[in-house]
């Protein structure tokens, strides 16, 4: 929802939630595991750098304080109360770490507004929840670090995508031009949204593997191999 759409548009690449290199020291790790399973997971801003170990209580929308006597890690179901109102639920009922799994499907990135909290705090996506609320009673442990890594959203995300897509093609044979790898990209992108070309998407989804077979093809290293009436591959763009 925060990118730019227009006739400009030409192709779409992943840019939400992208693990990205950050200045050292300023990036977030944190990792959940359950039994000896690890999940895919994004630590709420503003969750404390630490590490809780407990079994896995079901705390539904955490609106009172969490069930378990202590030493529970709280899985707990996002919407209706505020991130914070959640996780200090989840430490009120003696909890010790709190994974809050979407309400909807995929991922998401929360954060505390500010509250002071004691304990690590994560989002799953909805899939993950619904694994895990078949693990209650298992052994469940959570880590939120400090990192050289983060993730990040933006159009600066999705540009290293496509423009290390073309550098990929282009390193096969830099006789091929600018121009015929431009097409390439454009002709073999996934279309998504309207059919066709659109001003949210472009063309589509960047394909790497496609983009070089196409160019390849067509523009052979070979100058003997080029397909008869196939003109300008390997010719500087003028």
């Amino acid at each position: 929802d925060f990118s730019q759409r227009n006739a400009d548009v030409e192709l779409a690449a992943p840019g939400v939630d992208v693990l990205s290199t950050m200045p050292p020291g300023t990036g977030r790790t944190a990792d959940v595991t359950v039994g000896v399973d690890a999940y895919a997971n994004t630590a709420l801003i503003g969750s404390p750098n630490a590490t809780g170990t407990g079994p896995l209580v079901d705390c539904g929308l955490a609106q009172a304080a969490c069930p378990g006597g202590g030493g529970q890690a709280c899985l707990i179901q996002r919407g209706t109360n505020t991130f914070a109102n959640k996780v200090r639920n989840c430490e009120n009922g003696g909890g010790v770490a709190a994974i809050i799994y979407n309400n909807m499907p995929g991922s998401f990135s929360g954060t505390l507004g500010g509250t002071n909290t004691n304990i690590p705090s994560v989002g799953i996506s909805d899939t993950d929840g619904a694994v895990l609320l078949a693990r209650l009673g298992q052994s469940a442990t959570v880590t939120v670090g400090v990192s050289d890594y983060g993730f990040m959203s933006g159009t600066s995300m999705a540009t290293p995508h496509v423009s290390g897509v073309a550098a990929l093609v282009w390193s096969h044979n830099p006789a091929w031009t600018a121009s015929e790898i431009r097409t390439a990209l454009q002709t073999t992108a996934l279309d998504l949204g309207a059919p066709g070309r659109d001003n949210t998407f472009g063309f589509g989804l960047v394909q790497a593997r496609a983009a070089y077979d196409l160019v390849a093809d067509l523009c052979p290293a070979d100058p003997d191999k080029l397909e008869p009436g196939i003109c300008g591959c390997g010719v500087p763009d003028t």
